[in-house]
């Protein structure tokens, strides 16, 4: 099929890495991702396009950089015996997992919220030098309830960012954008983006079945998404995401945000 193997010294088979190598043969061509394997020991290991993955398997929040402090409520991990939805019934974390993360006002023990609190969590990841990508996916599983009003800053509800070296912090809701943190809006699964506001309260807000349930989100994020100057990179960097709950000095309405099955990847 005009497909060549190719070994070097450093122990790497790919494909023939040309965009398109011909049928021998026959009329057309045969479309050819770069790929290879990696050897370890006589092994092959198939390539991964993921950036960062957690499904909270630890218990704990060991892959992320947590900022709580001292604020009412904070991010805490636990099993679905802990995860609540807006009838106080404890809810399956999807695909089989059995821990997630969430914000609490009662150490972990339940996905309540209290009120006065922005906290945040980060993880960091790092394109390769050698690929050049065209966009990241962001997938989690998500459930709020919370509540709403149209605007950016309105009123309980969490929010993820794309940032570069810029650090939080708690007691801090981020609200504006700048060349080193920008809010992601846009969503591929969300019923509204709702100024890039994780809540389910109701008409307009991003998805009004995540306060009785757990619901798939799908981002897309790319130059398109983060406009900010310099800050949207796709070769031989490191970024950030930051996952952010903000709650205001009124009406509380459980659950918290809470998230399950968090994973990044990357398109060629």
């Amino acid at each position: 099929m005009g497909l060549s193997l190719i070994k070097g010294n450093s122990g790497y088979i790919g494909i023939d890495k040309r965009g398109e190598v011909a049928s021998t043969g026959t009329t057309g061509s045969v479309s050819v991702r770069k790929h290879y394997l990696e050897r370890k020991r006589g092994n092959f290991t198939p390539p991964t396009n993921v950036l960062f993955e957690d499904n909270f398997d630890t218990g704990d929040l060991s892959k992320w950089t947590v900022y709580n402090a001292t604020q009412p409520s904070q991010w805490k991990v636990n099993t679905s015996s802990a995860c609540l939805n807006n009838a106080g019934t404890p809810q399956t974390i999807p695909s089989g997992s059995t821990y997630a993360a969430f914000i609490s006002n009662d150490g972990g023990v339940s996905n309540d919220y209290a009120n006065n609190t922005d906290v945040h969590m980060t993880f960091q990841f790092t394109i390769p030098s050698d690929i050049t990508v065209s966009s990241l996916t962001l997938e989690f599983d998500w459930m709020c309830f919370g509540e709403r009003a149209i605007g950016v800053g309105n009123y309980d509800y969490g929010y993820v960012s794309y940032m570069n070296g810029f650090t939080p912090s708690a007691g801090v809701e981020y609200t504006t954008d700048t060349t080193t943190r920008e809010r992601i809006i846009g969503s591929n699964t969300a019923v509204s983006n709702d100024s890039g506001k994780f809540t389910g309260d109701g008409t307009g807000t991003r998805n009004p079945s995540a306060s009785s349930g757990f619901v798939y989100e799908n981002i897309t994020i790319d130059g398109t998404e983060i406009t900010q100057s310099g800050l949207w990179c796709n070769n031989d960097c490191t970024r950030q995401i930051m996952f952010s709950w903000a709650s205001d000095s009124s009406v509380t309405d459980n659950p918290g945000w809470t998230i399950a099955n968090v994973k990044l990847t990357y398109n060629l």
